[in-house]
């Protein structure tokens, strides 16, 4: 992308577009990975939350959509976690709480790296809107519906 000069400027403004459906694939992706980091940081609070809570004791437990269910604590010493493939395992509290700690980091790391590949793909986007904004400048061209004074003949 450094050295645009003798590029079709309609190859540029492909390059562009495909560009821009990456970003955008990008931004989805770090939304779904954001909403999973939500989930694993309310899955350690309520772990950190259970360590108050008595066994035997009754509370509300979320089931979605703003409703919940009444239950019984019955262990409040141990977990079932997700350790992937859709396999879920009893684990004590501390496991537990590792497993979703290293999940979390894990999570983060893919957080920030799909940021920066969403920097990068924004300035090489920048790159070639400059190029090309010069090159029509420098051709006397402007972009289509854009005129320095109106629509041609307005005046």
């Amino acid at each position: 992308m450094a050295d645009m000069n003798g590029q079709d400027p309609r190859v540029l403004a492909n390059q562009h577009r495909e560009l821009q459906r990456r970003a955008e694939m990008v931004q989805q992706q770090m939304s779904m990975v954001q909403i999973s980091m939500e989930d694993c940081n309310r899955a350690l609070t309520t772990i950190e939350e259970l360590g108050n809570v008595s066994e035997n004791a009754e509370m509300m437990f979320p089931i979605g959509s703003g409703s919940f269910v009444y239950a019984n604590i019955t262990h409040n010493d141990k977990v079932v976690v997700d350790v992937g493939a859709g396999i879920s395992v009893e684990r004590p509290i501390a496991d537990a709480k590792e497993i979703l700690q290293r999940r979390k980091e894990r999570l983060t790391t893919a957080f920030e790296n799909m940021n920066s590949n969403l920097l990068q793909l924004g300035q090489q986007m920048k790159s070639i809107e400059s190029f090309l904004s010069r090159q029509q400048q420098a051709q006397g061209q402007y972009p289509q519906g854009q005129y320095p004074q109106g629509r041609p003949g307005s005046q």
